[in-house]
């Protein structure tokens, strides 16, 4: 039978508070805690009970720290798509981008004209979220005519990826090391990855 790992974080969050009644339990289980530390994955650590609490910072009774993770946009593939030149004018469709690389998924698309003629994004190519091509239509405009279809695809980090996380656990919750296989919760990278 799998245990659950949260409720194992219970038990020893548990039993490391009662060990310290009075000197104050104050071990963050989930929120505000770094991924991967020993507090989050339940293993409670005492810390100095007598500490100073300096000015601006948060005390027991004003509740959790809330941190985000921060997603910096990066730009995966940024070109332009000459198209034109014919005498009649005709509209299609074509496929522009790049793979989002090693550790990223797709995250928005920007398309753009220049010249004669027109071009729009239309979606992403496949389902597939690291896969940062995407469909553009096209419209010549004839008469010998030439436009730039631009194109920027951004990317950001895969919040669910163990690259660079192997021995502890991803920013999106899943984990990246070797007791992840017997509860169950690893990254869908875990295996080739670490």
């Amino acid at each position: 039978m799998k245990t659950n790992r949260w409720m194992m974080k219970g038990v020893v969050l548990l039993s490391s508070c009662a060990a310290l009644v009075f000197a104050g339990c104050f071990a963050p289980v989930a929120e505000g805690e770094a991924p991967g530390s020993d507090a989050a994955r339940g293993e409670a650590l005492a810390g100095d009970a007598e500490a100073p609490v300096g000015e601006g910072e948060a005390l027991a009774g004003d509740g959790p720290e809330q941190v985000g993770v921060s997603q910096e946009e990066l730009t995966a593939c940024q070109s332009v798509y000459r198209h034109g030149g014919s005498a009649i004018e005709r509209t299609y469709t074509t496929s522009v981008g790049c793979y989002c690389g090693d550790g990223f998924v797709r995250d928005r698309f920007t398309v753009w004209n220049d010249g004669d003629g027109d071009c729009s994004g239309i979606r992403w190519l496949t389902s597939d979220p690291r896969d940062c091509r995407i469909l553009v239509s096209v419209k010549d405009s004839g008469g010998w005519f030439y436009g730039n279809c631009n194109y920027l695809i951004e990317k950001k980090e895969d919040l669910l990826s163990c690259k660079g996380h192997c021995g502890g656990q991803a920013p999106g919750g899943c984990y990246c090391d070797a007791a992840c296989t017997g509860y169950g919760d690893c990254c869908a990278d875990y295996g080739p990855t670490c």
